[in-house]
């Protein structure tokens, strides 16, 4: 097989676009906040809070890699945990760098099939199922959020016009994840869809040829839906639990960074900020849904914090979710498709 090419300059277009983006939103809110000395605010956190968020990452992607380990498994592929370190930390650098977190699943597929002889439909049907787990974590989490209000009497108030932007995109967020959920137990409706699409598209022989290797995928992807069975139970369950662990470490990374900054705020309640934000945010079509990012933390989490340490949170927490992903992400690619491709010339 060939070897996909990386298009770097559509890469870095990217990541300009999101630095500018976060440029731009961070300087609205220091214009609305009245300026002040925010940069100061990073010298005064203490190390242990930012060794706690490092470890928090580092956690996250670790336990990426044992999910990617156990939904392949599902389809008796084995790789080794580097491998999967590896294919996780890429997968989150793509997605990182392109609209609506497209990019990290065809790489890694693409990898899977290069370097472990992995067929696309069969890696399609295991991140799939992967994303499946991931969607019930999510709603387990947004459904535990009245339990929230209820049992720990806790209020938080939003406005008209955001409250109109949460709802938006958590509709938004269902109807993706129905789509996936259809996919898993529809491919062929799925694909005949796409199929009568290509033939309005493509001319006659090259629309035959894309039709051809779906049909061909759709086949591995029901044959990768057969291997699921009772003794796979023990797998999926784990994987659920490493899930939710997963989303967990996301969600104290906020709360470690508050703390950080001199935030007496209830745990559980931001928490509970922070799974309206993720949820709702998810789709945001800009490179790692920056410029929404910003502006939405500085609106949600206003009342954890005064103007200026709130300043030093927000690229705090884009930092470490999504700048340090770009930075480690981007070595791991370089390593991948320059260092060894050099070496294989």
């Amino acid at each position: 097989m060939e070897d996909k090419k990386v298009n770097y300059k559509s890469i870095a277009k990217n990541i300009l676009i999101s630095f500018v983006l976060t440029f731009i939103a961070i300087f609205i809110i220091v214009i609305l906040s009245k300026g002040g000395n925010f940069l100061g605010i990073f010298f005064e956190i203490k190390p242990f809070y930012l060794i706690l968020a490092f470890i928090l990452v580092g956690i996250s992607w670790i336990l990426e890699s044992i999910i990617i380990l156990l939904s392949l498994k599902l389809i008796n592929a084995k790789i080794l945990l580097r491998e999967a370190i590896n294919l996780a930390i890429i997968g989150n650098f793509f997605s990182a760098v392109t609209p609506f977190q497209t990019g990290g699943q065809p790489f890694q597929m693409y990898l899977l099939n290069k370097d472990f002889n992995v067929e696309y439909g069969k890696s399609a049907f295991v991140f799939l199922i992967k994303e499946i787990v991931a969607f019930i974590v999510r709603i387990s989490l947004f459904i535990a959020i009245p339990i929230f209000i209820t049992f720990f009497k806790f209020e938080y108030n939003l406005n008209k016009g955001l409250n109109i932007a949460i709802n938006v995109g958590l509709l938004f967020y269902l109807f993706i994840s129905i789509l996936i959920l259809f996919a898993i137990f529809k491919p062929k409706v799925i694909a005949n869809f796409i199929n009568r699409i290509i033939i309005k598209i493509f001319p006659p022989k090259t629309s035959e040829k894309i039709i051809e290797e779906i049909e061909k995928n759709i086949h591995l992807f029901e044959e990768g839906k057969k291997s699921i069975n009772k003794g796979n139970i023990k797998e999926l369950i784990l994987i659920f639990i490493l899930s939710i662990s997963q989303w967990l470490s996301s969600l104290f990374l906020p709360v470690i960074l508050l703390k950080g900054l001199g935030s007496n705020s209830p745990i559980l309640s931001i928490i509970f900020v922070t799974v309206i934000f993720l949820l709702s945010v998810v789709y945001v079509p800009t490179p790692g849904t920056s410029g929404a990012a910003e502006l939405g933390i500085a609106f949600l989490f206003s009342t954890f914090l005064p103007r200026q340490p709130l300043i030093a949170f927000i690229l705090l927490w884009r930092f470490f979710y999504y700048y340090l992903t770009i930075i480690v992400g981007g070595f791991f690619v370089l390593k991948e498709f320059l260092i060894k491709r050099k070496k294989k010339s």
